[in-house]
């Protein structure tokens, strides 16, 4: 049959009423599908579009509000006035960073501005707490508040302009969301001041600030004290690794790479044990220490409680000559106990020293071990002596705590300092604390929740 002859078949059959009938409802039935698919779509991209306005109208108002209180921050020393106002500021960073995240733009785009962003939160926030002590706000602090306050009105004018265009439809945000940062950096490249793009532009020579935070460049910039020694070579790394992982478990070393634990150049090893599985390990190239290590399998039995586990972890340490450590705090999952150690001192339990080590419950075997933390923070130290005696302490913290033990403690700060401290554990009725004041000022610096979970006991 040719194609005429099916053609002319094809119409005949058309004729038929039933079959016509079939044909049109048929049609018709494509044809309002596809203006429902269409309605649905348009009704989603306007409401993700008017989303994205939300956000972005949201982030310009905490902006500006941020703009206006840095400016008035400017001319008042009164410590309740800076405590009000830098609390404020630190609550309208934080929000106007969590719209500013909303946005569709990668953040290679935005990173200075949310930069800035954190640092004025932080800044803030460390100001507020200086000011709550009645320590009023000094001169060179005031220099940094007029420095954020120049760039938060260069932010607010930027997004000004950008509103503009989002009023006069010059681009929509689906369009920066579906075509990512090329189409915007097109439209930037007609505009003067009125993208997001230039917006990071004008923030590329942001300094950042130098302050008591955990944002402040000097303490991001920080190296690790506790790594030290000679470069070692990735042959050198592959003996280490073997040392410290145990050479009578492995049956081979598959690779050695470069790569990087908190800012610290490394090697990472991968290994194959000889029960077929895979371990890896990060070994700083400076010094050859191992910061990291990881041993997945499953461990289906538990035959040692967390003493025992302790225990085996400890003489791990002190094996691969780890000394002085000492067992805080643990978690038992997955018949896995997780335990954190504590280099200890002349007496001073070192909580900016720690260490994490990972036991199998089955047989004792290490699954796993951190110690970025302890490397990063390890020294030879000269404490002072404390300036107020353990019972003058005690004196300061609450009298319904029922102490049941004390000592010293140096502890980290949020800003990376380290506070000699005396340690107060004890109970009001049945919730547990721990209790942290300053011996040198009698300040209380912490106070830590003590829980006891069916999987370990963990503080917060």
């Amino acid at each position: 049959m040719n194609l005429f002859t099916k053609l002319k078949d094809f119409k005949d059959r058309l004729k038929d009423r039933h079959m016509l009938t079939i044909v049109v409802t048929s049609l018709s039935l494509l044809l309002i599908m596809g203006i429902y698919v269409y309605k649905l779509q348009a009704t989603n991209k306007q409401n993700l579009e008017n989303e994205y306005n939300h956000a972005f109208f949201e982030l310009s108002e905490y902006i500006n509000n941020i703009d206006t209180i840095l400016v008035k921050s400017q001319i008042s020393k009164d410590p309740i006035h800076g405590t009000e106002n830098m609390t404020e500021v630190w609550r309208q960073a934080n929000l106007a960073k969590t719209y500013l995240d909303e946005l569709p733009i990668e953040e290679s785009v935005i990173q200075n501005t949310s930069k800035f962003l954190s640092q004025t939160s932080d800044f803030s926030y460390s100001l507020a707490r200086q000011t709550l002590r009645g320590i009023p706000i000094s001169d060179e602090q005031l220099n940094q508040i007029k420095s954020l306050s120049s760039y938060s009105s260069t932010l607010q004018e930027n997004l000004s302009n950008l509103a503009n265009q989002l009023s006069e439809g010059t681009f929509k945000w689906n369009q920066i969301q579906n075509q990512g940062t090329q189409v915007f950096s097109k439209l930037s490249s007609t505009q003067d001041t009125n993208s997001f793009s230039e917006i990071g532009k004008q923030f590329q020579e942001y300094p950042g600030l130098i302050y008591d935070g955990p944002f402040s460049n000097h303490i991001t910039d920080m190296q690790p004290r506790g790594i030290t020694g000679k470069e070692i070579t990735q042959e050198e790394a592959k003996t280490i690794a073997q040392k410290f992982f145990g050479a009578d478990r492995i049956a081979e070393i598959v690779s050695i790479t470069d790569t990087a634990q908190a800012n610290i150049p490394a090697y990472s090893v991968e290994i194959k044990t000889i029960s077929d599985g895979t371990a890896d390990l990060d070994i700083s190239k400076t010094g050859g220490h191992v910061l990291w290590l990881i041993y997945n399998r499953n461990v289906d039995e538990k035959n040692l409680d967390i003493q025992a586990a302790q225990a085996k972890a400890l003489e791990f340490l002190e094996s691969r000559g780890i000394k002085n450590m000492h067992a805080t705090y643990y978690t038992d999952e997955s018949n896995i106990a997780t335990i954190n150690f504590a280099y200890t001192e002349n007496n001073v339990t070192m909580y900016t020293d720690l260490i994490k080590v990972s036991v199998a419950l089955d047989n004792g075997e290490i699954l796993g071990y951190e110690a970025t933390g302890y490397y990063f923070s390890h020294t030879d130290r000269n404490l002072e002596s404390p300036k107020i005696s353990m019972e003058e302490a005690k004196s300061l913290i609450n009298k319904n705590l029922d102490v049941h033990s004390s000592g010293l403690a140096l502890i980290p700060t949020d800003t990376k300092q380290e506070i000699l401290c005396y340690e107060f554990k004890g109970k009001i009725e049945e919730r547990e604390f721990i209790v942290y004041i300053n011996a040198k000022t009698g300040a209380e610096e912490n106070i830590l929740l003590v829980l006891h979970t069916p999987n370990g006991v963990l503080t917060i």
